[in-house]
């Protein structure tokens, strides 16, 4: 697995901060990030960046450091979860899209490089190098946020028309590229069984699910159905995240306390 400190941090906040009003336990943090690969001093530099950045709240119990989620990490971590766990849209899709051109200037490359991540994440795709197309109606100026005033974005919602069709918009999308990232998902969790774990380790490899999830999950456009190649290896993987997800949190309840308390 490649290491990524912050986005471990985000999966274990996401899964024991986010819905837990109890404060979560520094040295717990920093013990369940070095079971996947981040040194001490790299977990305590993420938590300090963190707590700079006003995603956490910390607070000393004598010599014990504890952490909660400020109000801005909730709704970032919300954000994730919804796309964790929302699927694919329904079938009854209506084959309407909606169309965003945005001209963003040479010297406002950071800006171009944030709306483009926005889009993305919301679940388009770039035509050609041209207008960003997602199935369904969006909410373009939330997604953008306050800084589409900057851009003067031009927003269409409808269905093409010929000679543009369905699949020459779902091209756009590196579908191919996304279903090999299933595929090796399902080959790294498949033979995973929760009931073979400790409770400790059930934790930490909770952990390392959702990041591994989220990751996927950060790059699916979640298509409509319809739209879909048959066989879509998505559907299928997702049924063995939330299998294994309810394996492990069933595994991990016993230590819980410890993960809370600073004792793991």
């Amino acid at each position: 697995m490649t290491v990524h400190p912050q986005s471990l941090f985000f999966a274990l906040a996401g899964l024991h901060m986010l819905d837990d009003p109890r404060p979560l336990s520094g040295a717990s943090i920093v013990f369940v990030m070095g079971k996947l690969g981040v040194g001490e001093s790299a977990a305590r530099s993420v938590l300090q960046r963190m707590a700079a950045k006003k995603f956490v709240v910390r607070h000393k119990e004598g010599r014990k450091t504890f952490y909660t989620l400020s109000d801005r990490g909730r709704v970032i971590l919300r954000e994730g979860q919804e796309k964790m766990f929302a699927g694919w849209q329904p079938q009854d899709w209506d084959g309407r899209w909606t169309f965003v051109r945005i001209q963003v200037p040479e010297s406002k490359r950071t800006l171009r490089h944030q709306m483009a991540s926005r889009l993305s994440w919301a679940g388009f795709a770039q035509v050609d190098g041209g207008p960003w197309v997602a199935p369904g109606q969006h909410d373009v100026v939330a997604i953008l946020g306050p800084e589409h005033s900057e851009i003067s974005p031009i927003v269409v919602y409808g269905m093409p028309q010929p000679p543009t069709t369905d699949e020459v918009l779902v091209s756009s999308f590196d579908l191919e590229a996304l279903a090999a990232d299933y595929e090796g998902f399902g080959g790294k969790w498949r033979a995973v069984a929760p009931a073979s774990l400790s409770p400790a380790d059930a934790l930490v490899k909770r952990v390392e699910l959702h990041f591994d999830w989220l990751t996927l999950t950060r790059t699916d456009p979640q298509l409509p159905v319809v739209l879909l190649p048959q066989k879509w290896p998505g559907a299928v993987q997702g049924d063995l995240f939330r299998r294994l997800n309810e394996g492990l949190d069933e595994a991990e309840k016993f230590v819980l306390h410890k993960l809370f308390s600073g004792e793991l």
